[in-house]
């Protein structure tokens, strides 16, 4: 009898290594991925030498993180500010994924929520070594088949990425050629 139970405590025991150790949870494994984003994406903004939005980058090359719907919002204002006349102001005059035209020196992300099937990400902006008394911009992410989506970007001063995108949009479609 106790034979048996050596032979059980120890299969079950070689089964709990097999395992993933700790694995996270999705508040944790969301904050790890947007805190990601920003690491990589913040020296892209900053390239004084880059031509074009930083956001063009993300567009192009990283598009496999953005919601296709919130994708193709981007690319077709995009598309218009590039095919505008020189000296038009056409689509975001910001930089949507920081809600900035000039960024800070770093950005952390703070607190995780979850608001149905998404997650809201606080994201504090770091200037001359002071955190912002609140967030300074809030991805909106969901998870598609294992693999996380920004869906949408709020904007803490009012607003979201998706709505400005559409009221540009309409702007644009007012505008007679």
């Amino acid at each position: 009898m106790k034979l048996r139970r050596v032979v059980f405590v120890g299969c079950i025991a070689m089964a709990g290594a097999c395992l993933p150790a700790g694995a996270a949870s999705p508040e944790a494994d969301v904050k790890a991925f947007v805190q990601k984003f920003y690491d990589f994406y913040l020296p892209k903004a900053l390239d004084e030498n880059s031509s074009g939005p930083s956001s063009n980058y993300v567009i192009e090359k990283m598009s496999d993180i953005l919601d296709p719907d919130l994708l193709a919002g981007l690319k077709e204002d995009a598309k218009a500010a590039a095919d505008a006349p020189e000296g038009d102001e056409v689509g975001l005059d910001f930089d949507p994924f920081l809600d900035s035209q000039d960024p800070a020196d770093r950005y952390e992300v703070k607190s995780v929520s979850k608001k149905g099937a998404t997650y809201l990400v606080d994201v504090y902006c770091v200037t001359e070594g002071k955190l912002s008394d609140k967030p300074c911009v809030v991805p909106e992410l969901a998870q598609d088949n294992g693999k996380w989506r920004f869906v949408n970007f709020d904007y803490p001063e009012g607003g979201d990425l998706k709505t400005v995108l559409v009221q540009l949009k309409a702007e644009r479609e007012k505008t007679p050629n």
